[in-house]
């Protein structure tokens, strides 16, 4: 086998008897086909159960102008893949190409992943480079992959899971290279070597290793047509969910949700947990929304989406969450009683709820939608935000898309994080690489970023590699109270955004709250 073409690797003498080996390749991108059918049935199949209305048509969603040809070869003839070309940053600001040059960012981290091509366990380090020790970042079982966000000549190591002292294998981050491969069984200009590797593979090992071989190629040829790093493992499918389009900045989108503020909060009493399940959740056309009484008079709410940067593709949508509903989350994780606002009201009306006490702070705490009927209101909302059926954030029934994997939600628990001043989550990305026996290749697709708080100095979201042609310092994102960001970690063929990278900047005075919400794609976990 060589890596310098594009010939997958076979074994010597024994083709005949295990022919069928060397057709698991394209018997597996057939596989991946059919997969990509179903997951258009059920995203087409969500969009139908939703009376959401939106600013796109489903076409303007599919056609992508972002998505081009790209013509590749595995070694089985020419192929056709729909691949993710970053446009021209002049078409950015609505100008023709070529008008402007995009700034190269001061911030030069990107990701980097490793991927373990062979038989044994190897445990990854982050190498100091001073003779000590490094530090231990991930174990990583056979054909399985791992990863980090890291910087220009920072140095990595493998080593056997039961033993430290011995190197396998040295990397040193050389941009705009991102996926680094330990490979054992090619031994480069050995032939006879590299043939007795792979008859000691088993027939098992022996498909897995083609994969990365394969995948490995794939990639090559990517990078030769984007100019991106392929961060996933060929073949994976494009989304199956909807993407927003960012054309250009400031370009706004619209979408309405019957999931109305709530304006009052109901009396404890009628909070209780969520406790119908699957299917019985469902929520008609026609029905009223659950505890409408205590909701705004609109009868839809009117959400816009505009767009701060479209490379990571980022929107910030404006009074997501009401005052009540910000009060209340606060109350439910941290045991906190909020006074209410000053601006209308003080007075009538007044509980223990508008009340202040010390109470402990956490930097993770987890809700979840069955909490109660207004956290439930927050999925629906984000899932009509999302345009994703509210179905697929939450168990369901056997009846319901039957034809997924499991009954099992795509989003997690709303995670609470709280911000001291001195505190920061430096840049890093939200995705990761799933297990090398998923094939389908779950990982986080969205994230919803939900601010609770404002006034605080620092604090900002960041995104440190946004393209654009003004600046070199990174995209920051101030916290407005109800407000919420909405970003991509997934790009629209399927490949993981490294342009997602962001960054929760230091709070220097006061203090932040802020919930995530992650959805992934094409299941959890």
């Amino acid at each position: 086998a060589t890596m310098a073409g594009n010939n997958p690797p076979r074994r010597r003498g024994i083709q005949a008897q295990q022919g069928r080996k060397r057709l698991l390749l394209p018997y597996a991108l057939l596989l991946s086909l059919l997969s990509i059918v179903d997951s258009r049935l059920y995203a087409a199949a969500s969009q139908s159960q939703s009376s959401s209305q939106c600013s796109l048509t489903d076409e303007e969603f599919t056609n992508d102008p972002a998505l081009q040809t790209m013509d590749f070869d595995l070694g089985y003839g020419p192929q056709e893949f729909h691949a993710y070309v970053q446009p021209d940053v002049s078409q950015f600001y609505r100008e023709p190409p070529g008008t402007r040059v995009a700034k190269r960012p001061l911030h030069t981290g990107w990701a980097a992943k490793f991927v373990n091509m062979s038989t044994q366990r190897v445990r990854l380090f982050w190498d100091p480079k001073n003779g000590s020790r490094g530090s231990p970042m991930s174990v990583m079982a056979p054909w399985n992959s791992a990863g980090t966000a890291s910087f220009p000549r920072h140095a990595f190591y493998l080593t056997p899971v039961d033993d430290e002292s011995v190197i396998l294998a040295r990397f040193e981050m050389t941009p705009p290279k991102a996926v680094y491969y330990y490979d054992p069984i090619t031994v480069e200009g050995d032939e006879e070597a590299t043939q007795r590797n792979l008859d000691r593979l088993t027939s098992q090992e022996f498909q897995a290793y083609q994969d990365h071989v394969s995948s490995r190629i794939f990639g090559k040829q990517y990078f030769e047509f984007t100019g991106r790093e392929y961060l996933s493992l060929y073949p994976r499918n494009a989304p199956s969910h909807k993407i927003w389009r960012a054309d250009y900045f400031g370009q706004e989108h619209w979408v309405t949700t019957k999931e109305t503020h709530y304006v009052e909060m109901p009396p404890d009493e009628k909070l209780g947990s969520v406790v119908e399940k699957g299917s019985s959740r469902v929520l008609k056309d026609g029905d009223p929304r659950l505890l409408q009484e205590y909701r705004g008079q609109e009868d839809v709410l009117n959400m816009t989406l505009k767009v701060l940067s479209c490379a990571p593709r980022a929107f910030e949508i404006k009074d997501f969450l009401s005052q009540t509903e910000v009060n209340h989350i606060l109350y439910l994780t941290t045991g906190m009683k909020l006074h209410r606002s000053t601006t209308a009201g003080d007075g009538a009306g007044y509980t223990e709820r508008d009340s202040t006490r010390d109470t402990r702070t956490s930097q993770n705490t987890w809700v979840y939608r069955e909490r109660d009927t207004v956290i439930d209101t927050i999925y629906r909302r984000a899932a009509d935000l999302l345009r994703i059926d509210e179905a697929l954030m939450r168990p369901r029934s056997k009846d319901e898309y039957p034809e997924m994997r499991n009954s099992g939600s795509l989003a997690e628990a709303l995670q609470l994080v709280h911000y001291d001043p001195g505190q920061e989550y430096t840049a890093h990305h939200d995705f990761g690489y799933a297990d090398f026996s998923r094939k389908d290749q779950p990982a986080r697709f969205a994230t919803l970023l939900l601010y609770l708080n404002e006034g605080m100095q620092g604090g900002a979201t960041q995104f440190p590699r946004w393209v654009n042609a003004e600046t070199r310092e990174g995209l920051n994102v101030v916290p407005k109270l109800g407000n919420a960001v909405l970003f991509y970690s997934q790009l629209p063929d399927g490949n993981m955004d490294d342009w997602s990278h962001h960054a929760a900047l230091p709070v220097q005075v006061g203090e932040k709250w802020l919930m995530n919400l992650w959805v992934w794609d094409p299941s959890y976990g």
